[in-house]
């Protein structure tokens, strides 16, 4: 009798974090006799190919939609960010490092830990079972934590995925965490080329909060001149998509990761971020010293607000 497959997938605009985190899970399901497959559904960005390319693995296969698969949702668990055809999907499982703002019609095994990122909640699993760990699967998810945690200067890091990721670094052979980390952001931090559409969507994500719906997108460089310089044509993109998609509002947050800080580019309501950082946004745009984290620094405080009004 055939198993049926189980699909692992994160979430939309993959990034290093939910690909290599599915490509571990995957791995550590089959050694369990489970038919895991690791899935994308959009294409990888530039950091992540790196990544792959670095340790020798090769990129997980591409489905357009999940419609009528068994899946395990990695690195998100609000259905709004999941890929195409999720709500004819069958989600057996969540693996996540986010708030949970989701709904199943049945029970599911439900893992979720505060941690910088969800490779550290898989990476721990394995230790504590004695899961042989390769190197090439040590670097995957050594990889994501640091990308995720932005070599841990966000506000996210815990002394977690700082102790889960030394560990990993042993075994994956990386002997200078840091400058790994910083040549993995400059992967990614790297706008030659990409139109501005492309930009907002590397790193995106779409939310609803009482009736609002809004993205944010987020691209972590090391020099905010480059993007700067494009900021005409970052606005022109932003307010086209917030009329296409019908947003209350997006923010593209342009991550200094050197500087520690953010410049924040928004077009549609304003009031929610100025009313949360206490700010006047002038021309569309606002640096916010020490803003690294979508998830913790810019997302609650503007939901708080959200739901205020």
């Amino acid at each position: 009798m055939k198993t049926e497959n189980i699909y692992i997938i994160g979430h939309k605009s993959p990034d290093t974090d939910s690909v290599c985190s599915s490509i571990a899970y995957a791995e550590y399901m089959r050694e369990k006799k489970i038919n895991a497959i690791p899935v994308i559904c959009e294409e990888l960005n530039p950091e992540t190919e790196y990544v792959l390319s670095y340790f020798g693995v090769d990129a997980p296969l591409k489905l357009d939609s999940i419609k009528g698969k068994k899946v395990i949702l990695v690195d998100h668990n609000e259905t709004i960010q999941s890929p195409e055809g999720i709500e004819e999907a069958e989600v057996i499982e969540v693996v996540d490092h986010h708030k949970i703002g989701c709904q199943f019609s049945s029970p599911i095994a439900f893992q979720t830990k505060p941690f910088g990122s969800t490779a550290t909640i898989i990476a721990q699993k394995m230790f504590n079972e004695n899961f042989k760990i390769t190197k090439k699967l040590a670097g995957l998810l050594l990889s994501a934590i640091l990308s995720d945690t932005v070599i841990f200067k966000s506000s996210t890091a815990t002394k977690e995925d700082i102790e889960i990721a030394e560990k990993l670094s042993k075994i994956a052979e990386i002997k200078d965490i840091k400058n790994f980390g910083i040549e993995i952001k400059k992967k990614k931090s790297n706008l030659k080329g990409m139109t501005a559409e492309k930009i907002i969507y590397s790193d995106f994500k779409t939310f609803e909060e009482n009736s609002k719906k809004f993205g944010i997108g987020q691209i972590e460089i090391v020099d905010l001149k480059e993007a700067m310089e494009q900021k005409e044509d970052l606005l022109k993109a932003i307010e086209k998509i917030v009329n296409e998609e019908k947003f209350s509002f997006l923010i593209l947050m342009i991550t200094d990761i050197i500087n520690e800080g953010s410049e924040l580019l928004i077009c549609g309501e304003k009031d929610y971020l100025e009313k949360a950082f206490n700010v006047k946004i002038e021309e569309n745009s606002i640096y916010l010293k020490n803003m690294m984290s979508r998830k913790k620094d810019l997302l609650p405080l503007i939901i708080k607000e959200i739901n205020k009004s």
